[in-house]
This record gives structure tokens, C-alpha cells and sequence, in this order.
């Protein structure tokens, strides 16, 4: 199932706020302390177009100095992108990847449904150019309340096949 409290942990807080001006978007962000070094992971979108390599390096030098301040040299950083095909863990991620397609599992259809995420609300997600698979429907859009979805990720297949 879906967490809906990813999104308000404060280090998530603090690292959006970092990069949310800048036109990235926080996907996920975890720390661990182990032996005494602090490994920090931060998953990154660009809103507009496919995140680079640049970008990547842009992202850690604005969060590196701030952190290695905080824990000192034994921090680890990576940065990187969430990946073609993203297990979506966080209903806050709907949003981020607005645009984007996603496959899910629709527990009231018992059924994978395809689709391009055309919005994402407090409640439910909306796809648009959608397929049910097993019952081979299809439509314009379909709403799906967050409840109702036991596992999506983002789809790239159906993405490339597009473009």
C-alpha cells in the first residue's frame, strides 16, 4: 500500500525547500547512520524536462555544504534520479510526476490500469488516455481514489511508445 507521510518528515522539508525554487522536484530523501558516517539519498524530478547528469551535480553541490556543516566529513551524499520505471511509494508522488504515465493495480477492478497522470488531488488521481487491462476498457479519463491503488510505478513502455 501507498504511505501518505513520506513527504513530512523534516529533512524532506528541508531539502525541497532547497530545491523547489530551482525548478526540481523532491522525490524521496533517506538517511542512515552506521559506524559513524551518515549516508544521505536524495531522489530528484525536473519538472519540465528529463533530469541530466548537470543537474544532478548542481542538486549536490546545494545540498552538500549544508549537511557536511551538520554531520561533518563522514557524510555520503548521492543524488540521483527516481528511475524510468519508479515504484511510486508515497501518494505525495502522484503529483510530482504529473505528466508522466503510470501503471497501478486497482483493488476494486482487480485489474492493472495504464494511464498518462493528468492530476493528482488530496483524495484520488485522475488519468487520462486510460486502459484497464484484464477488461480491456478504455476511455478518456478515469478517477481512482488513492484507497484503491495497491501498487503503481511509473510506466516508461507505454511512454516511449508515444513519443
Amino acid at each position: 500500500m501507498l504511505t501518505e507521510d513520506a513527504r513530512s518528515s523534516v529533512l524532506f522539508l528541508d531539502v525541497a525547500s532547497m530545491l523547489e525554487p530551482l525548478g526540481y522536484s523532491l522525490v524521496e530523501t533517506s538517511l542512515s547512520e552506521h559506524k559513524g558516517s551518515v549516508n544521505l539519498r536524495v531522489l530528484c524530478h525536473k519538472r519540465d524536462s528529463d533530469i541530466t547528469t548537470e543537474d544532478l551535480e548542481k542538486i549536490y553541490n546545494i545540498i552538500y555544504p549544508r549537511y557536511s556543516i551538520k554531520y561533518g566529513r563522514d557524510l555520503s551524499l548521492e543524488v540521483s534520479s527516481p528511475g524510468i520505471n519508479r515504484n511510486i511509494k508515497d501518494i505525495g508522488e502522484f503529483r510530482v510526476f504529473t505528466g508522466k504515465h503510470v501503471k497501478l493495480y486497482s483493488i476494486e477492478k482487480s485489474s492493472y490500469i495504464s494511464g498518462l497522470i493528468s492530476d493528482a488531488d488530496d483524495e484520488a488521481l485522475t488519468l487520462s488516455s486510460y486502459i484497464v487491462e484484464d477488461i480491456k476498457e478504455s476511455g478518456d479519463e478515469i478517477r481512482i481514489d488513492y484507497g484503491d491503488i495497491a501498487k503503481a510505478k511509473l510506466d516508461y513502455i507505454t511512454e516511449a511508445k508515444e513519443k
